[in-house]
């Protein structure tokens, strides 16, 4: 059993879009619950030439420190063994989109708790025509999104247990370390955000890290929040650090904590 639990911050987006230099893929994340059995992920090729990619399943498990670990097979609490992809290759001309159909088969008397896959679109390289000698260089680009389906699903628990004010010793610049833990063994999904009371008497939003999940491999972690460009923390005074619900969680505020500046 694992020490911590992943803070998994995949991807920072805007309007639920994961934009690289050539993909758009919406949502960013699937969520199943027992009744729903499909789901649907468009992609649009950006670029400005024709692209193909590869759909398949990739298990990744999420790490104390941060980020995952490609798996090379499915394990206990894999999505992808009870699931249908369609298609499993798309070729897009440039502005072009694309609908990737999921669909659930769940086995019978399937244990509570929490499945989760990986869905991997990867860049097949396109074919390069030329006379010229040289070494000729294809990268071959993958992107992925977490799918997760709750079998029994509960809320999660999320704690913040304690906060700091740490210094990057680069730049010198404050940031809020803030712990959490989850006890339920369901993942979280939402906004991390800090707020300050302003010389108004007024609250507000100092610092924020969005699509925030805290995945069941591990128990504890540490997330970091960076003011904002134009924030400053207040000489003293309270801060509230809240861990608010998004998606299928929204209006749920997991969370909240607050202590006072003193420095």
């Amino acid at each position: 059993m694992f020490a911590k639990r992943l803070l998994c911050g995949l991807f920072f987006v805007l309007f639920s879009q994961y934009a690289t230099a050539n993909l758009l893929i919406s949502p960013t994340r699937v969520s199943f619950d027992e009744r729903q059995r499909s789901a649907k992920v468009t992609v649009i090729n950006s670029s400005d030439e024709y692209r193909t990619y590869r759909v398949v399943w990739s298990e990744k498990l999420a790490l104390p420190s941060g980020g995952y670990q490609t798996l090379s097979e499915p394990v206990a609490r894999s999505l992808s063994p009870m699931t249908r992809l369609s298609p499993k290759q798309i070729r897009l001309a440039p502005g072009e989109r694309q609908t990737v159909k999921i669909a659930i088969r769940k086995p019978k008397n399937l244990a509570k708790g929490e499945y989760r896959s990986h869905l991997l679109f990867q860049a097949l390289p396109n074919e390069v025509k030329s006379t010229k000698p040289g070494i000729k260089v294809n990268m071959i680009m993958s992107f992925s999104i977490p799918v997760v389906y709750r079998e029994q699903g509960e809320q999660p628990n999320v704690k913040i247990r304690d906060v700091k004010l740490v210094e990057d010793s680069i730049n010198k610049k404050l940031s809020l370390a803030v712990k959490l833990t989850e006890s339920q063994g369901f993942s979280s999904y939402g906004r991390l955000s800090a707020y300050a009371t302003n010389t108004a008497g007024k609250q507000e939003k100092i610092a924020e890290i969005g699509n925030l999940s805290l995945y069941p491999e591990v128990n504890e972690t540490t997330a970091y929040l960076a003011l904002f460009t134009d924030k400053k923390l207040p000489k003293k005074g309270p801060i509230e650090i809240k861990y608010e619900g998004a998606d299928e969680y929204e209006g749920i505020v997991f969370d909240s904590y607050s202590f006072a500046i003193r420095h």
